[in-house]
C-alpha cells in the first residue's frame, strides 16, 4: 500500500515535469523561430506607443559658434568676435515612419526599420555663457563702438548655428544617436515579449544595411 502510493506520486510528478519541460521547450522553440508576423506586429505596436507620447525621436549636438563684425573707420577701426555655445537638438518623426516598410529577416532573426530624415528641432545659444573679444584700434574706444557691434554678433549666432547644424559631420553624428535610441527602445519592447531580436534602424539615404554572415551560418549585422 505503502510502495503504491509512492509509486502514483513518482508517476504524478513525472507528467508535470514532462509538461513543465514540453512548455518550456515550447516558448523556446518559439522564440527561435519568432513568426514573422508576430514580430512586425509587435515592432508596429511599439512604435505606435512612441508616436502616441511623444512622436519625436531627439538628440542633441553641442557646439560653439564664432561670429565676428569689423568696423573701420578713417580714425581707426575695431572688431567685436563673440564666441556663443549651444545645443542643437535634432529629431525625428516616428510618424512618419511607414510600418508597411518594416522588414524582419526570420533567418538572420533582424528586424530593419527604416526612419525618416533626421531635422533640426531647436536652438539653444547660451548667450549668457558667451565670450566677447573686443580688438580695438588705437584712435577707438569702447564708447565710440556703443553696443551696434555687439548687437549686430548677437543677430549673427543664429544663422551661424544653423549652418554648423547642417553640416555633414554633426548630421551624421546625430543620425547615429538616433539610431541607437531606436534600436535600444526597440529591442527591449520586443524582448518584454519575448522576443530577443536584433534590430536595425537605418536612413533610407544611406540604404539598407547588410547582413554579415558567422562562420555557424546565421545572421550578424
Amino acid at each position: 500500500m505503502n510502495n503504491s502510493f509512492w509509486k502514483w506520486i513518482f508517476v504524478i510528478s513525472l507528467c508535470f515535469a514532462l509538461v513543465a519541460l514540453s512548455l518550456f521547450a515550447t516558448k523556446r522553440i518559439y522564440q527561435f523561430i519568432l513568426p514573422k508576423a508576430d514580430v512586425l506586429q509587435a515592432a508596429r505596436t511599439a512604435l505606435l506607443r512612441i508616436e502616441r507620447d511623444s512622436s519625436l525621436v531627439t538628440t542633441r549636438a553641442y557646439v560653439q559658434a564664432v561670429v565676428r563684425k569689423r568696423d573701420t573707420q578713417w580714425y581707426g577701426s575695431a572688431e567685436v568676435i563673440r564666441i556663443v555655445p549651444a545645443t542643437i537638438s535634432y529629431a525625428v518623426n516616428v510618424a512618419e515612419i511607414d510600418r508597411k516598410e518594416l522588414e524582419y529577416d526570420e533567418r538572420a532573426r533582424i528586424l530593419y526599420v527604416p526612419l525618416p530624415e533626421v531635422r533640426i528641432h531647436s536652438i539653444d545659444p547660451d548667450l549668457a555663457k558667451a565670450e566677447t573679444i573686443r580688438n580695438l584700434g588705437l584712435l577707438r574706444s569702447e564708447s565710440m563702438i556703443g553696443n551696434v557691434l555687439e548687437e549686430e554678433t548677437e543677430k549673427m549666432v543664429r544663422p551661424a548655428l544653423e549652418e554648423m547644424g547642417k553640416t555633414p559631420e554633426i548630421i551624421k553624428t546625430a543620425q547615429e544617436q538616433a539610431i541607437v535610441s531606436v534600436r535600444q527602445f526597440l529591442e527591449s519592447a520586443l524582448f518584454a515579449t519575448g522576443m530577443p531580436i536584433q534590430v536595425r534602424p537605418y536612413f533610407k539615404s544611406d540604404g539598407k544595411p547588410a547582413v554579415i554572415e558567422k562562420s555557424d551560418g546565421t545572421g550578424l549585422q
